[in-house]
């Protein structure tokens, strides 16, 4: 009937002992009963009908219905022979896999602890788990979730702190440049081109012996035309060389020519150039500037070596050549009781090597005035005040050991112009360069200058240090 509630037991045979498990009380339905297998302790649901046993479905253990004990009827006492017990009992495979404790039924059971493999222990050891596991002592399982931590986040603080240092550190240092530029009067200084850092022994043994060479052979060619292939911008100067020579005779020397000084111009990265002093038995001197092309080696400045000028230098400063021209002179500042307001200058030609009578004195120039205050003004009296402190251009030592005192090599734009009552009067244009060096290295400098121009006046519209606005703030 539906509700009846019957008792079971079950006795069992182990070595031939008794063993009375727990009862079980089993509420049964009328057509299905509910059994627990003697083997696995699965629940086994089914009908049961007189003589025919079950097999459970986990495990395929097969028992029978004699085991039971319908509700309401007493279990027969074990009498004390081994053939009750036989009757009476379920024969077990004990190789089989040995059951647990045995729950009420409808009761839900322990979790079973599944044994880890070797990777998986070595795998939870290493944390990739994330999480711990503990078994407590009615065999279930308490795991506890551990927040896992992304690698990447792992050194994020030391890095952010490492990030932050190195942040002060460079402002710091921005700082200090920037007061090493300020001067007395609070304003910000440009500093002066400073020629880089070249070790002048290791370059001079590696490269005078090839320009030893090729100055040599300049000077001993027996031709003009075969000199020119020594010289730089060949190209560009072939026909000034030949006309040039047509007019003057070539410096020959009477003798071998031995060097006697050298030194090395330094402008910027790889534009550098040599400067020699030669000398002969009797004791004249010849100064060479060395330019290096990529494409033709060493070469001789002939512009310098000459010293070259568009214009005949007799002709010009008598009015009878050309209006203006560019020239490589000797220049003379000359003392007057208007030094103030105007500076006045004498020009002369540069002196020959044969020449012994100082015969330069007497090309010279008719007396040309500059107004102090005006840019050339300003660009002369800086030169010559340097020249004066022993400061040549470029770092040159052809001028000092090999000039008159008190004449600096000038490359100057002269010009005839009309001045007061129609009378024409000679007039400084231009200071293209200090030193009788030619094209190239001119441009060598005045790159140098115009990127050290603009550093500097980029810095002083950036950075005005008086705490007012610049010009390129102030507007709308």
């Amino acid at each position: 009937m539906r509700g009846q509630r019957l008792l079971f037991f079950r006795i069992a045979k182990i070595d031939g002992a008794k063993v009375c498990f727990h009862s079980l009380t089993v509420s049964m339905a009328i057509q299905s009963s509910i059994f627990i297998c003697p083997s696995c302790q699965g629940v086994v649901k089914g009908g049961l009908n007189d003589g025919e046993s079950m097999r459970c479905p986990k495990c395929l253990h097969e028992f029978g219905k004699e085991m039971e004990v319908p509700v309401g009827k007493s279990m027969p006492a074990a009498s004390g022979g081994r053939s009750g017990a036989r009757s009476s009992g379920v024969i077990r495979n004990l190789t089989a896999k040995k059951a647990g404790p045995i729950g009420s039924v409808g009761a839900e059971a322990s979790p079973q602890v599944a044994a880890k493999s070797m990777q998986e222990a070595k795998a939870e050891m290493s944390g990739m788990t994330g999480s711990d596991e503990m078994i407590m002592p009615d065999g279930t399982r308490r795991v506890r979730r551990r927040k896992r931590r992304k690698k990447d986040e792992k050194n994020k603080g030391l890095i952010l702190f490492l990030l932050g240092w190195f942040c002060v550190i460079l402002i710091v240092f921005a700082l200090f440049k920037v007061g090493e530029k300020e001067g007395e009067d609070g304003t910000v200084k440009a500093s002066a081109p400073s020629a880089p850092t070249v070790d002048v022994d290791a370059l001079m043994r590696r490269l005078l012996p090839e320009v030893t060479t090729q100055f040599s052979r300049f000077m001993s060619h027996p031709t003009i035309d075969g000199r020119e292939q020594y010289i730089d911008r060949s190209a560009e100067l072939s026909r000034a060389f030949n006309e040039f020579y047509t007019v003057n005779s070539f410096p020959e020397p009477e003798s071998n020519l031995k060097r006697v000084d050298e030194n090395v111009l330094s402008f910027s990265g790889d534009n550098i150039a040599i400067e020699t002093i030669w000398e002969s038995e009797k004791g004249l001197k010849w100064g060479a500037v060395h330019v290096f092309d990529k494409s033709d080696g060493w070469k001789l400045d002939w512009e310098n070596f000459a010293p070259y000028s568009s214009e005949p230098w007799s002709r010009f400063r008598s009015n009878l050549g050309a209006d203006e021209g560019e020239f490589r002179l000797l220049v003379r500042k000359r003392f007057s009781s208007g030094e103030d307001d105007h500076v006045y200058l004498n020009f002369y030609r540069a002196p020959k090597v044969f020449e012994t009578g100082n015969e330069y004195k007497n090309t010279q120039s008719p007396e040309v005035e500059v107004v102090a205050d005006s840019e050339l003004g300003r660009q002369f009296l800086v030169l010559w005040e340097d020249y004066k402190e022993g400061k040549s251009p470029y770092g040159s030592i052809l001028g000092q050991k090999l000039d008159p005192r008190n004449h600096l090599r000038v490359t100057v734009l002269l010009a005839w112009e009309k001045g007061v009552g129609e009378e024409e009067v000679m007039v400084l244009k231009e200071i293209i360069g200090v030193g009788w060096v030619g094209k190239r290295i001119q441009e060598f400098h005045t790159k140098v200058v115009r990127e050290v121009t603009e550093e500097a006046t980029g810095k002083l519209s950036e950075s005005p240090v008086d705490g007012s606005k610049s010009e390129s703030e102030k507007r709308p």
